[in-house]
């Protein structure tokens, strides 16, 4: 392996693990800072900015990664200005709708959804050229700039912290301090000269026509998937209010860390899987990805059995002693982190073998299992373990979904996948048994 190799694998790691890290850190500063009630709606407001802004640049940074690696500048040009003109369109609608939505009367005028109402018509249009200087980023292979980029947005919500730490703890300053410091970061970029939004002068139907073809089903994937990820916080929200929101988070951002390492894996996997179906190599495809989902239990085995033992301490840690009654939460979305290696992989395989309709379905699939599940679970008990409960139950959907879509897409064997996966397991702890005797 290539020294280059290796520098761009560890600044692909860094940009997974090093906000990460700070988000959790900011997190934990805001948890211990604010009252819980304040929190809850802080995290409804932020929840509404993610799911909104993955909608909105989601699939488009998806298609101009594919599209900019082109080397020619002028259609390059005509694919960016292209691209900002489609984000404008969305930004412009969905800030009109927002705005609206906003001055209907419900509500209070400080719940979190009402802030984001008012805020993101500005915030979308900040966020553009960032989401898409990031694209171009992708597509160049420019690697330490992503990483920067990354970071910088990651110590967004440490500024808030700060902020709340020195008195400004209402939901409407901490709205305005987020958005600020995204004001800064579109002045950087900018002025770094990483994207230029005056393209859009350059864009063509043409090239506006191909990007909404190359993102219709990435859309669509992207934005379910992130309703399937912001559902437990608006219901949770609905029916019991901002600060059951505050007490479920705890434990939802310890699960969040359960999907760094597949995160890296995948930047792997996608590639090599891609390379395999292209070249109708159903054997290499075949064993690839037995071989990745081994790894990732590997991985994951030990981690899950450690975090189920150590959950009251980790909630202590991340929460404190207030929200020290959310372990039994955390325990059930352990579960849910079992699932998770299989769930996460078909998805990527589904990718690789060119079928993101039936991604689509899968994904659809589990956002509806999931609001049933939630709503029913909420309904009936009110008690948040069953919520968590839901969040098994889709993960296990997305499990069984995958491997049918897969099956019948007919890039695998027709052995049973697990059986194969438990046998590459014994083989690979056998070997590791093997060398420690040799050692001896």
């Amino acid at each position: 392996m290539s020294s280059k190799v290796v520098k761009n694998q560890i600044l692909a790691l860094s940009g997974q693990v090093l906000p990460a890290a700070l988000g959790m850190v900011s997190f934990m500063w805001l948890v211990r800072i604010l009252d819980p009630k304040v929190l809850g709606e802080y995290l409804i407001y932020m929840t509404s900015v993610v799911l909104f802004e993955m909608v909105k640049s989601g699939g488009l940074q998806s298609a101009l990664v594919m599209k900019v690696s082109d080397k020619d500048p002028v259609k390059r040009n005509r694919v960016i200005g292209s691209a900002y003109w489609l984000g404008g369109i969305v930004v412009s609608l969905s800030g009109i709708i927002l705005l609206v939505t906003y001055f209907l009367p419900y509500g209070s005028e400080d719940s979190g959804f009402k802030v984001f109402c008012l805020w993101y018509s500005v915030l979308g249009i900040i966020t553009l050229p960032l989401h898409i200087a990031e694209a171009e980023a992708v597509a160049d292979q420019n690697l330490i700039f992503l990483l920067l980029l990354r970071i910088l947005q990651s110590i967004n919500p440490l500024i808030v912290a700060l902020f709340a730490f020195l008195g400004y703890n209402s939901l409407q300053w901490l709205a305005t301090v987020h958005v600020g410091v995204n004001v800064l970061l579109l002045f950087y970029v900018l002025i770094s000269k990483k994207t230029n939004p005056a393209l859009i002068l350059k864009k063509t139907k043409e090239e506006v026509r191909s990007l909404v073809n190359l993102i219709k089903y990435t859309l669509a994937t992207l934005g379910t998937t992130n309703i399937l990820k912001s559902a437990d916080t608006f219901l949770i929200g609905s029916f019991l209010g901002p600060t059951f929101v505050a007490l479920y988070a705890i434990p939802q951002k310890l699960t969040e860390l359960f999907e760094i390492p597949l995160r890296t894996l995948s930047t792997t996997a996608f590639p090599q899987l891609a390379a395999h179906h292209n070249a109708r190599d159903k054997h290499g495809f075949n064993n690839s990805f037995i071989s990745y989902l081994t790894w990732a239990y590997i991985l994951y085995i030990p981690g899950l059995i450690l975090a189920f033992i150590l959950a009251p301490f980790l909630v202590l840690l991340i929460g404190g002693e207030k929200y020290a009654n959310s372990t039994d939460i955390f325990r059930v979305f352990v579960f849910f982190g079992a699932f998770l290696p299989l769930n996460r992989i078909t998805g990527i395989v589904l990718d690789a073998i060119q079928k993101p309709g039936f991604n689509f379905l899968k994904v659809a699939t589990m956002a509806s299992v999931n609001i049933i599940a939630d709503v029913a679970a909420l309904y009936f008990s009110g008690d948040l373990r069953w919520v968590a409960f839901a969040s098994v139950v889709n993960a296990a959907t997305g499990c069984f979904l995958g491997l049918f879509f897969i099956k019948k897409a007919g890039v695998l064997n027709d052995e049973k996948i697990m059986p194969l996966v438990v046998r590459n397991f014994s083989e690979i702890l056998n070997k590791v048994k093997l060398k420690l005797a040799i050692s001896r």
